[in-house]
């Protein structure tokens, strides 16, 4: 349920328990910056112990306000929040941003302080902003609720932080760049309200605005408790505005995710990136990243293709450039004859006028803006980066004011270096207030531009993969239901119409002869036990046997194997023998359910290989036909599917439809917590699941 959140972000009233009349308290400060945003509303101090100061008449508790306020920031120490709790409660409170810290940050009897907490939030129907957090601030109210930097400028960047410290630092380089914002709200150890329900809010807001220019929405979490909610309102924004996310730390798969190799390949970390880049959100990885993307976002245009021109007075970094753009997935852009031509009359003869344009170490700003200006124009550029080094003719700062005038009469954008320091720092500060995008480093603008070309492409590309993805499971529940109880995998592959291959569990060497004499040669012999998950590893399979010889040898192997592991496991080792599929492309199908973001399908190289190649693609599941396919296309090992050399392409279509029946299987089964199929071999004809294990 989306919650109403208005008289949180857009208060007419305000109340600040723990205002305070010493500059260095944090509701001293609080107050000091909500007047000094230019707030038009009511404002209702509360401290017992003051009566009067700055003009404005202070209350003892929330209780003698003479009116609900819309919005209660509390700060003060956490042993009085539940007292104050109780009377915004009792008072008809509904929103609230409370400062103090002390609650789960601190350990487990700090978690105890905030499930109270969140007790009285239910009981009272409170939206709580908090505890442990900076506040929020809004600049188009105007309103700043934190106890911050007390000066923002104006933007449209929408920023989410989890993290007060960081908060501050981003303040502090809004303010440097001169970035702005519209937006910031930190949520510290989200109790009651996280970024699901910012989120919710901010799109509604989008939603019903008319605004042609995209506004970005950055968010810096370190964790996502309500996984599935926070894609789908990620999936309701991205369409039209970016959103980009910084989430730290590598998560820990629980020691269960190793009972198969799914569990070990799609960790959390894996999952969560995965399901942000399939409704088109980005994952920063550096810090660098985010602050980046911030500022493209918020200034620049988004590239309409990856076809980059260079513009530089230096050799050097347009080498390193051109290898950034290749290594990013971008492309120089080929420059039309009749942009040669002009460039040839207003060049040195010994400058280059292929791309990178090198306009030589003398170049002053009309050489630039001669240039560019026709680059611009050129009908094969879709962007254009200039990269400035500081020679000793260079016009550092008339050169900024050139990129500016001309960005100002085009729609593509223009990103900049301006490399070194001293001497080219007059130069960023022109761009920075001309709200140009510039970057220390080359490889950071190419890096950055590849991301929003990246998203850019997706955009274009979301209604290829719109379909509609509710499925009924085409098969008999009950049926299963018994299979699964009976552990019996072989007869579940049969019912999504996946071929297993004879398949017997062998006491003796003569019960193995018996099988092969039954089903043919070759057969594979390997130990059976759910808990063992690398066989291969401990001689735990032997393929490939061809007669009476080998299988002898094979079984004595094989039941050494066992007797050396049967101590360190309480369920017995078993081993079985199975016809071996002829040639074909080994492949690992999996399905996992994680806990915050629902069940997600990996696939990729199989077999052997299935953990050492990085060759593995994740989707979340409900998906369409279409997303099964890209998932297969993107891989490494398609290659061979399709065909290569004089191979021809293999069973496709069985594949796909394996992939679908695993998904439809996972959704209506939710006792199944893993299911892998690997190597599922893929032959010219059938599919085969060769080794099959359930999770449950």
């Amino acid at each position: 349920m989306t919650r109403q959140l208005d008289g949180l972000f857009n208060p007419k009233s305000i109340a600040i328990v723990g205002a305070s009349s010493d500059p260095l308290k944090v509701g001293a400060i609080a107050l000091k910056n909500i007047i000094l945003s230019g707030y038009k509303g009511k404002l209702f101090p509360v401290n017992p112990n003051i009566n009067e100061f700055g003009g404005l008449k202070f209350f003892k508790n929330i209780t003698s306000l003479p009116q609900i306020p819309d919005l209660v920031v509390v700060a003060v120490p956490v042993i009085k929040v539940f007292e104050i709790l109780t009377e915004c409660g009792e008072k008809g409170v509904k929103n609230i941003v409370i400062f103090s810290s002390g609650y789960k940050e601190t350990g487990t009897d700090g978690k105890k302080i905030e499930d109270e907490l969140v007790e009285i939030a239910e009981k009272y129907k409170l939206n709580i902003l908090g505890p442990n957090c900076m506040g929020f601030a809004s600049t188009h109210l105007p309103l700043n609720v934190t106890f911050g930097h007390s000066e923002i400028d104006k933007g449209v960047l929408k920023l989410v932080s989890q993290s007060g410290s960081l908060a501050a630092s981003l303040f502090d380089w809004c303010n440097t760049t001169k970035l702005g914002f519209d937006s910031f709200v930190t949520i510290g150890n989200k109790a009651v309200l996280s970024e699901v329900d910012i989120l919710e809010y901010w799109e509604g807001q989008l939603s019903n605005e008319s605004n042609p220019r995209i506004v970005p929405v950055g968010m810096y979490l370190e964790s996502i408790d309500r996984g599935t909610d926070f894609i789908n309102i990620v999936k309701k924004i991205t369409p039209n505005n970016p959103v980009f996310i910084m989430k730290p730390g590598k998560g820990k798969s629980a020691a269960r995710a190793m009972q198969s190799h799914t569990g070990a390949i799609a960790g959390e970390d894996k999952i969560f990136e995965s399901a942000i880049a399939q409704v088109g959100g980005i994952r920063c990885h550096e810090l660098s990243d985010f602050f980046d993307l911030a500022q493209v976002f918020t200034w620049s245009k988004v590239p309409s293709g990856p076809r980059v021109a260079v513009v530089t007075n230096a050799g050097g970094p347009a080498v390193m450039v051109s290898d950034s753009i290749e290594k990013y997935g971008l492309e120089l852009a080929t420059l039309t004859e009749s942009t040669k031509k002009s460039l040839r009359e207003y060049l040195p003869k010994i400058a280059s006028i292929q791309n990178p344009i090198d306009l030589l170490g003398d170049a002053l700003q009309d050489r630039f803006e001669k240039v560019l200006n026709k680059v611009i124009d050129d009908e094969n550029t879709d962007s254009i980066l200039v990269v400035l080094t500081p020679q000793l003719m260079t016009q550092v700062e008339k050169t900024a004011e050139v990129i500016g005038t001309v960005s100002s009469k085009t729609t593509k954008p223009i990103y900049c270096t301006f490399v070194g320091g001293k001497k080219v720092a007059t130069g960023r500060d022109i761009l920075n207030k001309l709200k140009i995008t510039n970057f220390d480093f080359p490889e950071r603008a190419v890096k950055t531009l590849a991301t929003v070309w990246k998203w850019e492409k997706w955009r274009k590309g979301v209604e290829q993969f719109s379909s509609d993805t509710t499925k009924t499971i085409k098969m008999d529940v009950d049926e299963i239901q018994a299979a699964l109880e009976n552990y019996d995998k072989e007869k579940i592959m049969s019912i999504l119409s996946v071929k297993t291959p004879a398949t017997a569990i062998v006491k003796t060497e003569v019960d193995a002869l018996g099988f092969a004499k039954v089903n043919g040669w070759p057969v594979v012999l390997k130990i059976r036990s759910e808990d063992i998950l690398h066989k291969s590893d401990i001689g735990g399979v032997k393929t490939n046997i061809r007669d009476v010889v080998e299988l002898e040898k094979s079984f004595g192997e094989i039941k050494k194997v066992v007797v050396g592991l049967q101590s360190s496991y309480s369920e017995p080792i078993k081993i079985e023998i199975q016809s071996q599929i002829g040639s074909g492309v080994e492949v690992i199908v999996g399905v996992k359910r994680d806990p915050v973001f629902g069940i997600f399908i990996l696939f990729g190289a199989g077999g052997k290989y299935a953990e050492i190649l990085d060759d593995h693609s994740l989707i979340s599941w409900p998906t369409d036909m279409e997303n099964i396919k890209k998932i297969v296309s993107q891989s490494k090992v398609y290659k061979l599917l399709a065909g290569y050399r004089d191979d021809s392409a293999y069973n496709l279509d069985s594949l796909y439809q394996a992939i679908d029946g695993l998904g439809q299987l996972m959704s209506v089964f939710e006792e199944i917590k893993e299911m892998e199929i690997n190597p599922l071999v893929i032959t010219h004809d059938k599919t085969w699941a060769v080794d099959i294990k359930i999770v449950r």
